[in-house]
């Protein structure tokens, strides 16, 4: 029993520091005054009659 107590003491100081010493909080999008990327998404085809092509798939 006191080899799972040690076991789980350790584990939860590990995740205190890891969380502690983390970077700062993940942010989604872009932010504000980031440059602004207006070429778009193109994808290349695989199959069909674009096959091997760039092209936008909308």
């Amino acid at each position: 029993m006191s080899s799972r107590l040690i076991a789980g003491a350790a584990l939860g100081a590990l995740l205190l520091t890891g969380t502690v010493l983390a970077d700062d909080s993940l942010k989604s999008g872009p932010q504000v005054g980031d440059r602004n990327n207006r070429s778009g998404f193109f994808p290349k085809w695989i199959s069909g009659p674009a096959a091997g092509e760039r092209r936008c798939p909308v």
